[in-house]
């Protein structure tokens, strides 16, 4: 399932723009998150998840670090498989919902520069390789 090289570029290339904005984008995407599928905000419980709020920042900072590494190598995911599955209990299902909401932010912030079908590829595996024992 791996991804093409047009679609490694793609992907890479946006990352270049993506990553000097990171801790607002992966914020805004958990809000787009917590707006669209309000049942993910359980997994936050211990989060001030009001949007704007610094938890926000900070984690979805660490989601979308995490997201530029695996731009790179996306076997420097497996690091956090175990969080993830073992004791967070997140499914494919919970990851795709993520997914959802960072492509939409995507989508609004760089318009045509964003290759949806690209990233929806990418972040599938990034939710495979976090969502598997």
């Amino acid at each position: 399932m791996g991804l093409s090289d047009s679609e490694k570029s793609a992907v890479a290339s946006l990352w270049e723009k993506i990553a000097p904005q990171s801790n607002k984008l992966g914020a805004e995407s958990m809000e787009r998150l917590f707006q669209n599928n309000p049942e993910t905000k359980s997994f936050f419980s211990r989060f001030d998840i009001t949007p704007g709020s610094q938890d926000l920042q900070t984690h979805g900072g660490k989601i979308f670090g995490a997201i530029g590494e695996a731009t790179q190598n996306l076997d420097s995911l497996k690091k956090h498989q175990d969080l993830h599955t073992n004791k967070l209990k997140l499914s494919p299902d919970h990851m795709k919902l993520l997914s959802v909401a960072i492509q939409e932010v995507l989508a609004v912030h760089f318009g045509g520069e964003f290759n949806q079908a690209a990233w929806d590829k990418f972040l599938s595996e990034v939710g495979a390789i976090l969502t598997s024992s």
